[in-house]
């Protein structure tokens, strides 16, 4: 990793932080820079302002979303895995930026930069997955009487709420290895066992 990267880097995962802590309209440059261990004027360089910083981890936090790495998932790849495996890649980036994430909502509906961020992301995540979803329709994998859409929210409905309900209501314990719970992977086959096409559950 580059100087340069690690710098940006830093500075994203104090934002993050104070963004959680505090929301984004409290949260100034002065103290993300401070806690990155920077000054202003390299925040500046990096991202120019606030809003930038804002937009670098909303771009960050894609990368971990289900419908955005659906896009890239080779048309032979098995479908119940592939879903799992997303299921399990957005259950692990809730878990990280979640306290971000719900601090985000409730700022969304106050400031308008944070509410334009999240009308960007959380549509085009859901519409990625439902293309994904409307493609295995079509294939027979999955049924193609309900709404590839409705489909997808339902699978986003597991994930987050998976994550959500454990961090605000405190019920249950966030699992320490993702990739190895077997409580996420029954949760799925829930999911899985109404969305796929019958030839595919046997």
């Amino acid at each position: 990793m580059s100087a340069a990267q690690d710098t940006a880097d830093r500075i994203l995962d104090a934002a993050k932080t104070l963004f959680a802590e505090r929301g984004y309209a409290a949260t100034t440059t002065r103290a993300i820079a401070e806690a990155a261990g920077v000054n202003e004027v390299t925040l500046f360089r990096r991202f120019e302002n606030k809003l930038g910083i804002l937009k670098a981890l909303g771009e960050r936090l894609a990368l971990r979303q289900a419908g955005h790495a659906a896009a890239a998932v080779p048309d032979s790849e098995n479908v119940r895995d592939t879903l799992l495996r997303l299921a399990r890649m957005e259950i692990e980036g809730t878990i990280e930026d979640g306290g971000f994430a719900i601090r985000m909502a409730f700022d969304a509906k106050s400031v308008p930069e944070v509410a334009a961020l999240l009308g960007e992301g959380i549509p085009s995540n859901l519409e990625g997955l439902g293309e994904y979803m409307a493609e295995h329709q079509a294939t027979g994998e999955l049924r193609d009487d309900i709404d590839a859409k409705v489909m997808a929210e339902a699978f986003f409905g597991l994930t987050s709420s998976y994550v959500m309900y454990r961090m605000v209501m405190g019920v249950g314990d966030l699992p320490a290895d993702v990739a190895a719970d077997k409580g996420i992977e029954q949760l799925f086959d829930v999911f899985w066992s109404g969305a796929a096409n019958a030839k595919e559950r046997q």
